[in-house]
């Protein structure tokens, strides 16, 4: 049912997920050739289709003939090469679901990306490690040879967790608001995939994390909070209306490490309901944020927007997606709004850019979302904060995405100077 949801979310996004390695070197290509190859047998959801209807399922998407999951492109620009790449998503109706190319240059980029239709963030880094995993054996021409991970890769494991009224108690709490951001949309036109991104080097984002470690709130409270007060200079919400945010959280907290399904879909979504005092500062921003999250997370917020998608795909599979185009055209229509996400992408351990090479960077992506939607993903490497924006840019002006994370960066000003 995971899985249904993301695939039906193409009509607002274009589904797709990022992981960048930028390396100092040269991978050994026919190491990595033979490396995505085992990668891809282990996880076989990589080289598959999805086939809608009452009883949607997975199916082989090339049973004759080799997958086009892995392709090589030389390049004297990395930057445009990597703008064109990530502005083509792959069809999740077609097949593959993962796509891996490396960009070869003086110093190589390895992108891995995938369809959100069979995994979130967390499982494109595990994926990423498997693959770096599989690279590290064959060029110690070791016999290491990956299983496929067979845990539940539904919500049913987790929910299971929670008696029925528990379940219950959880989705009424959450409720849907109806935003007033006022993002500087020209059209809804959904062409010409762009993505701005902006680096927090790691000594302003180790202060950072100092001061919040300090003061009792989460990183993930300042970034969230600092995305509200970026929004309130770029997008200036209307006088005395709660203005929400969507965000997201990782299901997977619920379960033991050594139980995590590999590729699947586990994170939720759920708006937090944002009252803007006038003049409202980073910290009141901060406070107000702080206890939200808390609220939400001492009160199962996630499991109540999985038993929500639960209750609602007992209609089926049809009629979910008949009520989001409805949704939809709607919004198209000028009837409906979509409110600010941000998505808190984590942390890219070290285990996923181990290719024996030194590493100049790494990052994620999240996906393009259509206007009037607006999506801002976070990852974290080696204590360097990454902001990334995917926007449509026949729709929106890149000067002022680049004012949103401007406003954001220097909304981090003061934690550098303070204990």
């Amino acid at each position: 049912m995971n899985d249904q949801w993301n695939f039906l979310l193409k009509m607002i996004w274009d589904q797709m997920i990022h992981l960048v390695i930028h390396f100092e070197g040269r991978i050994d290509l026919p190491t990595l050739e033979l490396a995505v190859r085992e990668a891809i047998s282990a996880e076989i959801l990589t080289t598959s289709k999805f086939t809608p209807g009452d009883s949607p399922y997975f199916e082989p998407a090339f049973p004759e003939s080799d997958p086009p999951v892995f392709g090589v492109i030389t390049t004297g620009s990395l930057d445009i090469t990597l703008t064109d790449l990530l502005g083509t998503p792959l069809d999740p109706l077609k097949g593959p679901m993962a796509r891996i190319i490396l960009l070869r240059s003086d110093n190589d980029l390895l992108v891995i990306s995938f369809n959100h239709t069979i995994c979130d963030a967390y499982g494109v880094k595990s994926f990423g490690s498997l693959l770096a995993r599989l690279y590290r054996s064959g060029k110690r021409k070791g016999m290491y040879r990956p299983i496929g991970n067979s845990y539940d890769r539904s919500f049913k494991s987790i929910l299971s967790l929670f008696s029925d009224e528990e379940r219950n108690a959880a989705a009424g709490r959450l409720r849907s608001w109806k935003g007033a951001w006022t993002i500087p949309f020209d059209s809804l036109r959904t062409g010409e995939r762009q993505y701005i991104r902006k680096t927090i080097e790691q000594s302003v984002f180790s202060s950072i994390r100092q001061y919040t470690h300090s003061h009792s709130f989460t990183v993930n409270d300042l970034l969230l909070s600092s995305y509200v007060l970026a929004l309130m200079e770029t997008a200036p919400p209307l006088p005395g209306t709660c203005n929400p945010v969507l965000t997201s959280i990782d299901l997977r907290r619920y379960l033991s490490p050594d139980s995590y399904p590999s590729l699947a879909n586990l994170s939720v979504a759920f708006e937090l309901p944002i009252i803007i005092q006038e003049n409202m500062d980073l910290m009141e921003i901060i406070g107000h944020i702080h206890e939200l999250m808390a609220s939400c997370k001492s009160s199962h917020a996630g499991i109540g927007a999985a038993a929500l998608l639960t209750n609602e795909f007992g209609s089926g599979f049809r009629n979910v997606e008949k009520n989001l185009a409805d949704m939809e055209e709607k919004t198209l229509q000028g009837l409906l709004g979509k409110n600010p996400f941000f998505t808190n992408l984590g942390i890219i351990p070290e285990g996923v850019v181990d290719y024996d090479i030194p590493v100049k960077d790494a990052w994620m992506l999240g996906p393009v979302e259509y206007p009037p939607g607006f999506c801002l993903a976070a990852s974290t490497f080696r204590d360097r904060l990454t902001l990334s924006a995917g926007y449509s840019g026949a729709a929106l002006h890149r000067e002022w995405v680049i004012a949103l994370l401007s406003a954001m960066s220097t909304s981090f000003t003061p934690f550098t100077s303070q204990g």
